[in-house]
């Protein structure tokens, strides 16, 4: 009787425990701690960067804990890669190419989303009398030297027949070689839309190439300094965790996400995702296949040590680089692990 009794407490125990357990409420994942300092970060009209402003305009950074402060950097691309190095920026989204230039001259940064792939973006446009690349042999061709674009620019070249000694290189950022197109001053140039589209109704350009026929060629990734990333790691993964957010809202809410993006730009929502077509908006899974480990383009890896080799081939350096060094993936895995 005595056992029995026992044993039945022990029972009626044990399930008051486990009903007590079920019964709390479950709590959500822990959100990271953020230091509340500014984050300058950098806003562009491209498709890579949507999410920026989409995120700043639903309030879901402050809502993470952040105070991010955005730098117009539309004017001149190439300048706020300067800004970014210099320190005068924390965040910015940049071509990997010219990730790997700046930190093989002595800079730490450190890419921790892959945001966008193009797809067509770029492009080489010139003028109408001219009907194929070969036809580029002795021709301005405005492009700003040493960027990513020259080097898809050299790639085109040597694809057909060409080299850099062939054709006149008249060093301008893409705003100012756009403008130098359109007034004539220019045989050819090599940009990114919109300046593409611009190029071709204004200066009445002819398209001969885009990225579209080299896919892998130009992935782009948001970028802190190591430094930055090393005293504000939870800012970090706060500054994912919502880029995260709003790419899912992209994917499920394309027309208000693209609505946003047009009435900040004045453009039409489907100008806005046309251009997204042509630049890979991408989300948590494609970052998990660009951060692994693979010989080809397709990963972040295997796109470095394809750059690599060329510059080494170009005498920009005769350093082989440590892929791992210009990446830092546990931020996006840690969303996979949510």
């Amino acid at each position: 009787m005595r056992k029995n009794l026992l044993v039945s407490c022990v029972i009626i125990c044990v399930l008051a425990a486990l009903g007590a357990i079920s019964c709390q409420p479950v709590t959500e994942k822990k959100a990271p701690k953020t230091s509340g300092l500014p984050m300058k970060v950098s806003k562009y009209y491209w498709p890579g960067e949507y999410w920026i402003e989409i995120a700043d305009t639903k309030g879901w950074f402050k809502e993470a804990g952040l105070a991010v402060e955005l730098v117009d950097t539309n004017p001149d691309y190439f300048a706020s890669v300067d800004d970014m190095v210099a320190g005068k920026m924390d965040a910015n989204n940049l071509a990997l190419f010219d990730i790997m230039k700046y930190n093989l001259k002595g800079t730490d940064l450190v890419m921790v989303i892959n945001c966008d792939t193009s797809f067509g973006v770029e492009a080489i446009v010139a003028k109408e009398s001219l009907e194929n690349i070969k036809e580029l042999k002795g021709k301005k061709v405005g492009v700003k030297d040493g960027s990513y674009l020259d080097y898809i620019l050299h790639h085109v070249l040597a694809k057909n027949g060409l080299e850099a000694a062939d054709i006149t290189i008249v060093d301008e950022t893409s705003e100012k070689a756009t403008d130098e197109f359109i007034k004539g001053n220019l045989d050819a140039i090599i940009t990114w839309e919109p300046l593409v589209t611009e190029a071709i109704r204004k200066g009445r350009g002819r398209k001969l190439f885009d990225t579209s026929e080299l896919p892998g060629i130009s992935p782009n990734g948001f970028v802190f300094h190591r430094s930055f990333i090393e005293q504000r790691e939870g800012d970090v993964q706060a500054f994912v965790n919502v880029w995260h957010r709003t790419t899912t809202f992209i994917k499920e809410h394309p027309q208000e996400a693209f609505g946003i993006i047009a009435g900040i730009y004045q453009k039409t929502p489907g100008e806005a995702q046309e251009l997204a077509q042509m630049d890979k908006i991408n989300d948590l899974r494609d970052n998990l296949d660009a951060f692994s480990y693979s010989s080809g383009v397709e990963s972040l890896h295997g796109a470095i040590r394809y750059l690599n080799n060329y510059m080494v081939k170009h005498g920009a350096t005769d350093k082989l680089v440590d892929s791992a060094a210009y990446l830092d993936a546990r931020f996006v895995r840690a969303l996979a692990r949510e």
